[in-house]
C-alpha cells in the first residue's frame, strides 16, 4: 500500500488517470498529515505524563517507576511509528525498524503486566490497609527490568529466525515490508513473534487485574471504619479501571495492526493509523488525569501560594513515602512532601 511519499518516488501506474492521481494524493496526504499531528500530540502529552511522574518524590516508587517504563516505551513506538510514515527505501534500515517496533510493541505489554502484578502483590500482602516501607524495591525493580526488557527481546530473536526462514535466508528481502512503511515483520513472524505472546501478556494482564479485583474487595471488608472502607474502595475500583481501559487501548491497537498486516483493507489500515497516532495521548491522559496526581498538583499550587512549610517536613519520614507503593497514597491525608 504506497503513500504519498512512495507514490512520488516510484511513480504511478500508466493506466491510471490524472483525476485519479489527485484523488489518491489528497487522500494520503489528508492521512499522512494525521498520523504526524497525532503522533506529535501523543509524544508530546507522554513526555509531560514522564515529567509528572518524575516530579513528585511520592510518584517514585515501584508503582510509578513500572509506570515510567511504559511511558517510555510508549514513545518510542510513537516515535518509530512516525519515522516510517514517508516510507523507509533501504532493506537493512527497512528490517531495522520493522524489527526495532516489533521489540517495543512487546515491551509495552511487558511492562502493562508488570503493573497488573505489582498491583496484585500489594493487594495480596496486605500493603493496602498496613503502609510500611518497601525494602525490596531495588530488588523487584531488576526482577521487572530483566522480564519487562528481557523477554521482548528473546521473542525477538525467535522472529528473526522465522523471518530468516521465510525468506530463504535473504533477510534483506523487504519488498512485502516496504508496502506498510516497515512498520510489520513478515506474516508468519507477526504471527508467531507478536501475535501469540501479545495475547498471552494481555490474557495474563487481565488475571492479575481479576484477581486484584477480588482481593480489593477482601481487604476492603477487613477494614472496621465504614469511612475509610468506602473511601478505599472507591480509590481501588478507579485504579482497576485505569489499567484495564490502558490494556484495552493497547489490545485494540494490537488488533488493529494484525487485521491492517493480514486482510489489507483499507478501512482497516486507517482506524490502525488513528488508534495509533492516538493512544500515546488516551494513554498519558489517563495516567495523569487522576485523582491521586491531580492531588498532589494542588498540593504543590497551594504550598506556592501559601508559602506553608508543612508540619511533617525534616521528620525523616520523607524516604519512607518516597519509597511506599501507589496504593498506600490512597489512605495519606495530608500528601506527602513535593519534591
Amino acid at each position: 500500500m504506497d503513500t504519498l511519499y512512495t507514490a512520488r518516488l516510484h511513480g504511478f501506474p500508466p493506466n491510471i488517470s490524472h483525476s485519479s492521481i489527485e484523488t489518491n494524493i489528497s487522500e494520503e496526504s489528508v492521512l499522512s498529515l494525521l498520523i504526524v499531528l497525532g503522533s506529535s500530540v501523543s509524544l508530546v502529552a507522554l513526555v509531560f505524563a514522564f515529567i509528572t511522574y518524575s516530579l513528585f518524590s511520592d510518584l517514585r516508587n515501584l508503582s510509578g517507576t513500572t509506570l515510567l517504563n511504559l511511558i517510555s516505551t510508549l514513545f518510542m513506538t510513537q516515535l518509530l511509528y512516525v519515522i516510517g510514515v514517508g516510507s523507509v527505501l533501504d532493506s537493512q534500515l527497512c528490517i531495522a525498524l520493522a524489527s526495532a517496533l516489533h521489540y517495543i510493541r512487546l515491551s509495552v505489554l511487558c511492562w502493562m503486566l508488570l503493573m497488573a502484578h505489582n498491583l496484585f502483590s500489594q493487594y495480596k500482602t496486605g500493603l493496602y490497609l498496613n503502609p510500611v516501607t518497601d525494602t525490596h524495591i531495588k530488588r523487584n525493580f531488576i526482577r521487572y527490568s530483566i522480564f519487562g526488557w528481557g523477554f521482548p527481546a528473546v521473542t525477538l530473536s525467535m522472529t528473526i529466525l522465522i523471518q530468516y526462514h521465510d525468506k530463504g535466508g535473504r533477510l534483506l528481502d523487504t519488498e512485502d515490508l516496504k508496502g506498510q512503511n516497515c512498520w510489520f515483520l513478515s506474516d508468519h513472524a507477526l504471527i508467531y513473534g507478536l501475535v501469540i505472546p501479545s495475547c498471552l501478556l494481555i490474557c495474563a494482564t487481565l488475571y492479575y487485574l481479576l484477581r486484584s479485583a477480588i482481593f480489593s474487595r477482601y481487604v476492603v471488608s477487613m477494614q472496621p471504619d465504614k469511612r475509610i472502607r468506602d473511601k478505599m474502595q472507591r480509590k481501588g475500583t478507579l485504579q482497576l479501571i485505569l489499567f484495564t481501559k490502558i490494556t484495552l487501548v493497547l489490545f485494540i491497537s494490537l488488533v488493529l495492526a494484525t487485521l491492517s498486516k493480514l486482510f489489507k483493507s483499507e478501512g482497516i489500515w486507517i482506524s490502525f493509523h488513528v488508534v495509533q497516532g492516538l493512544q500515546g495521548i488516551l494513554i498519558a491522559m489517563l495516567v495523569t488525569c487522576n485523582c491521586q496526581v491531580l492531588k498532589l498538583y494542588m498540593r504543590s499550587l497551594k504550598s506556592k501560594a501559601t508559602l506553608h512549610v508543612p508540619s511533617y517536613v525534616g521528620q525523616g519520614k520523607s524516604s519512607g513515602l518516597s519509597k511506599s507503593t501507589s496504593l498506600q497514597l490512597l489512605t495519606w491525608d495530608p500528601p506527602p512532601d513535593l519534591v
